[in-house]
């Protein structure tokens, strides 16, 4: 007998028949699924009636189920049934992550207060570094948010001392400028790091601003949090641009890595020509906090003007007040109550007092911050980190010595060692006196500024003459500077060529 004849697509169609009706299929396919998870699993639900499902503000915790409900059936199908099972399902695993989102929220809320996360284990995501490539996106998301956040915390970390002048000085002040200006000329900076605080102390919060966010930031769905410390890295080269030696040394043990900055850090022109459209400069809006900044802010000044500074200090003064109407420098502050044994003309409290007298001569960065009992954050030496602990540290004084205010008539715009404070006295004598404290000064701000015993690098042989500034893509060198002595003694050996264009 021959065989039934059976059409070619007969069971074909037959198979495709039942998707036909979605809805059918669907429904067999729940109903399948439920019986197949039974008692000792979850009954699934639909992902939308997650209370955070579409919603990328949430704070999401991927091991909640919906509603909240406790985690501890969750995950039959991953290697155990409820309580029991080693795998992801086990009851040691689901109490694990109950743990952790517990703790995450704990974390969260602390911080929501003062914007400032625990910083464990994730001390540096919140510091910003800053290269070449995303210069023009970072400068965009400061001048967002720099009127929720106008005060300004600063650092910066620069080659050292290579240089001091002779000649006759009528002050401290004008010979501790005049080592600021012939050594700024000739170097380059190598980072700048600002922190951005409201006018409560407050550091911007680790969920992006929403203004940021409506301008197409890529922190408004990132799963970094926001910054709240920006850390610019500038083009240097250790071959070509003159620096000491024992700064440059520092700074290596402090982590920079100075390959970087030579292939893919900033120029300094560039960098000065998005400050001066930040909205974070020329603004009396804008209060600008730093310790010992005299070098801060020569090297801002060079980069915005783009031509060596002044030759007089009441000019570069004249500067300052232009283009940083709002200044306050934490070590003149200290040094003040320490002096006069009071704050905005009233007398120091008792717990004020202890703190100057605790300090009594020390007078660094790192100093006060134990003192006061501020913890750093980040490695030291890294103008991100001193930003960020300058900052922290104003506040404490503000609050703990100056009672919560600080009167702008007597302290705004002083900068330690740029104020004129002390006698006249002749050039020598000045010269001899003051050496130590200029050096002093540049390495006050707890910044790599640490020349005493090292000569500058001589990264080649090619002498150029220092009574001039090194300019690159041809600018004239400066003629008007006069003569200058070695920062260390010994004479300066070898020579520097310009740095790249």
């Amino acid at each position: 007998m021959p065989p039934p004849t059976i059409s070619r697509y007969q069971g074909t169609l037959q198979g495709m028949a039942q998707f036909g009706n979605p809805s059918q299929q669907q429904q067999q396919h729940l109903q399948h699924h439920a019986q197949t998870v039974g008692a000792p699993g979850l009954t699934p639900q639909s992902i939308a009636n997650h209370q955070h499902f579409g919603n990328p503000n949430s704070n999401l915790n991927l091991f909640n189920p919906p509603g909240g409900t406790n985690a501890g059936n969750y995950g039959a199908g991953f290697g155990g049934a409820g309580a029991g099972g080693t795998g992801l399902g086990s009851h040691a695993a689901q109490m694990g992550f109950a743990h952790g989102a517990a703790l995450q929220r704990q974390e969260a809320n602390e911080g929501a207060g003062s914007g400032e996360l625990e910083w464990k284990g994730m001390g540096k995501t919140r510091i910003r570094d800053v290269w070449r490539g995303n210069l023009a996106h970072e400068m965009i998301e400061l001048r967002n948010v720099v009127e929720r956040y106008p005060y300004i915390s600063m650092d910066t970390e620069f080659p050292g001392i290579v240089a001091r002048p002779m000649g006759n000085f009528t002050t401290k002040a004008d010979y501790h400028y005049q080592t600021l200006r012939c050594n700024v000329d000739m170097l380059k900076i190598i980072q700048l790091g600002i922190t951005l605080f409201s006018e409560g102390g407050d550091l911007p919060h680790p969920q992006p601003p929403e203004s940021s966010g409506a301008n197409g930031s890529t922190y408004a769905n990132n799963l970094v949090p926001y910054p709240c410390t920006w850390q610019f890295n500038f083009r240097f080269s250790l071959e070509n641009d003159m620096y000491a030696q024992a700064s440059i040394e520092l700074l290596q043990k402090a982590g920079l890595d100075f390959q970087m900055h030579e292939k893919n850090g900033i120029e300094p022109a560039d960098f000065g020509s998005f400050l001066l459209t930040s909205g974070l400069v020329l603004t009396e809006d804008v209060r600008w906090i730093s310790f010992h900044s005299g070098y801060d802010f020569g090297y801002l000044i060079k980069m915005m003007q783009c031509r060596p500074l002044p030759e007089e200090e009441r000019e570069f003064r004249k500067l300052l007040k232009i283009y940083f109407p709002g200044i306050y420098d934490i070590k003149y502050l200290m040094k003040d109550a320490s002096r006069n044994h009071s704050v905005n003309n009233s007398p120091l409290s008792p717990q004020a007092a202890q703190i100057v007298a605790n300090l009594g001569q020390q007078s660094g960065l790192q100093d006060l911050a134990d003192e006061l009992g501020v913890k750093r954050v980040g490695p030291q030496h890294q103008a991100g980190s001193d930003s960020l602990v300058t900052g922290k540290i104003f506040w404490e004084v503000r609050r703990v010595v100056f009672g919560g205010h600080i009167d702008d008539e007597k302290y705004l715009g002083q900068v330690w060692g740029l104020n004129g404070i002390g006698l006249p006295a002749p050039g020598a004598a000045t010269a001899a006196a003051a050496a130590a404290a200029a050096q002093q000064q540049a390495q006050g701000n707890g910044s790599s500024i640490y020349p005493g015993s090292g000569n500058p690098g001589t990264p080649n042989t090619d002498h150029v003459g220092l009574a001039g500034t090194p300019q690159p893509h041809g600018q004239a060198r400066m003629n008007s500077m006069g003569p200058l002595t070695p920062a260390a003694g010994g004479g300066i050996h070898g020579g520097f060529q310009f740095g790249k264009g």
